[in-house]
C-alpha cells in the first residue's frame, strides 16, 4: 500500500510538469482589433508589441481612464467612434507630457484628433489611384522611403486600399504620379509631429497592420516598433463600435519533461518516503507537544495539567478536540512500539 501511494505521489508529480495548461482568452470580430484573430485583426501585430514590454488595452474613454497622467505610447488604429471634447483635452495632455501618438488611420475619425489638437495635417478623405501595385490597384506599392532608418532595412510596403496624408510632409510616399482627385503628385503616408514635449506618428493606412497583411510587411512593421514605439504601449479598443467579446475560449499550452525538474521532484518525493519511513514525523509531533507542555507550565506555575485538562482548555480557545486527541494517540502508539523496539 505504501509503495503505490509513494508512487501515486511521484506520478502526480511529474504530471504537474508535464501536463498542458489552459489559459483563457477573449476573441472578437471588431476589425483593426489587438483581439481579433481573424483576417483583418491585429492579434498578430499585439504579439510583436508584446515581446519588447507591455501593453495595455483601453476599454474607457480616456478621460475616465486619465490618459493624460501615463507615459509611455498611445496606439489608435483605425477607430471608427468619435472622440469627445474631453478624451482630446487627455490626448493633448499625455503628449504635452511627452508620450508618443501612434494615429494610423485612414477614413474614420482620426482627424477629428487632429481637428482637435489644431494640426493642419488631415487623412485623406480619397482614395489614391497608384500605378505600382500587386493582384491590383487596392494594394499599391510603396518604395518611395525617404527616411533612412527605415530604407536601410525596408525596401516596399504593400498598402490597402488606404488614405494618404495631406497638409503636412513626410517620410514615406507614393509615386510621383499618383492620382488624388484630379492631381498627379506623391502623397506622404507617414508623417512625424512634434507636440509639446511628445510626438506624433500619422500613418494613413491601419490595413497594413492587419494579419492578412503581415505576410507582405513584417520586416516593415519590425521597423516601425523599434524605431517609434516606447513602453508601456496603450492599446484604444474603446473606439472600435463593434468591440463586444463574442467568444471565451482557452489558449493550451503543452509542456515537455525538464529532466532537472523531473529530478527535483523525484527528490523531493524522496525526502517525504524517508521523512515519513524514519518516524520523524511522529518524532516532530512528540517534540512539538512537548514543547507545547513546558511552555504551559511556564505560564501557568508549578501546578502539572494532565493531557486531557490541556486539550479541555485548548478546545475553549476554539482548537479541535478530536484532532488534537488523534495526535496525542498517534505519540502514545509511537512511544510504545519504539519502547518495544529497543
Amino acid at each position: 500500500m505504501k509503495r503505490a501511494f509513494y508512487f501515486t505521489l511521484l506520478a502526480i508529480g511529474i504530471a504537474m510538469l508535464i501536463m498542458p495548461i489552459s489559459i483563457p482568452v477573449f476573441l472578437t470580430n471588431a476589425e483593426f482589433s489587438v483581439f481579433n484573430v481573424g483576417w483583418n485583426g491585429c492579434s498578430e501585430f499585439a504579439k510583436l508589441l508584446h515581446k519588447n514590454g507591455d501593453i495595455i488595452p483601453v476599454f474607457s474613454p480616456f478621460n475616465s481612464y486619465n490618459l493624460g497622467d501615463k507615459k509611455g505610447t498611445l496606439i489608435i488604429i483605425g477607430p471608427d467612434m468619435s472622440y469627445s471634447q474631453l478624451e482630446i483635452r487627455e490626448i493633448k495632455k499625455f503628449l504635452d507630457n511627452g508620450g508618443t501618438l501612434i494615429l494610423i488611420d485612414d477614413f474614420g475619425t482620426g482627424n477629428q484628433i487632429l481637428k482637435g489638437l489644431n494640426l493642419s495635417a488631415r487623412f485623406s478623405s480619397k482614395m489614391p489611384k497608384e500605378v505600382f501595385y500587386i493582384k491590383s490597384s487596392y494594394f499599391p506599392v510603396i518604395v518611395r522611403i525617404k527616411d533612412p532608418k527605415i530604407s536601410a532595412n525596408v525596401s516596399k510596403v504593400v498598402l490597402n486600399m488606404p488614405s494618404v496624408i495631406i497638409g503636412a510632409n513626410g517620410s514615406m510616399f507614393t509615386s510621383k504620379i499618383t492620382l488624388l482627385g484630379r492631381n498627379f503628385r506623391e502623397y506622404p503616408i507617414m508623417t512625424e509631429l512634434k507636440y509639446g514635449k511628445g510626438k506624433m506618428i500619422l500613418f494613413s493606412d491601419p490595413s497594413v497592420f492587419i494579419n492578412d497583411m503581415m505576410k507582405f510587411n513584417t520586416g516593415f512593421v519590425n521597423v516601425f516598433v523599434s524605431l517609434y514605439v516606447r513602453y508601456p504601449v496603450y492599446i484604444d479598443e474603446a473606439h472600435h463600435s463593434n468591440m463586444n467579446f463574442y467568444q471565451a475560449g482557452t489558449l493550451v499550452i503543452r509542456r515537455s519533461l525538464d529532466r532537472e525538474k523531473a529530478f527535483y521532484v523525484t527528490a523531493f518525493v524522496g525526502v517525504i518516503i524517508l521523512f515519513i519511513e524514519s518516524g520523524l514525523v511522529f518524532r516532530t509531533l512528540e517534540g512539538i507537544l512537548r514543547i507545547t507542555l513546558k511552555v504551559s507550565e511556564r505560564l501557568f506555575g508549578e501546578e502539572k495539567e494532565s493531557i486531557q485538562d490541556i486539550i479541555k482548555r485548548l478546545e475553549e480557545e476554539g482548537y479541535d478536540g478530536r484532532v488534537l486527541n488523534r495526535i496525542v494517540s498517534e505519540i502514545n502508539r509511537w512511544s510504545k512500539w519504539t519502547e518495544e523496539s529497543s
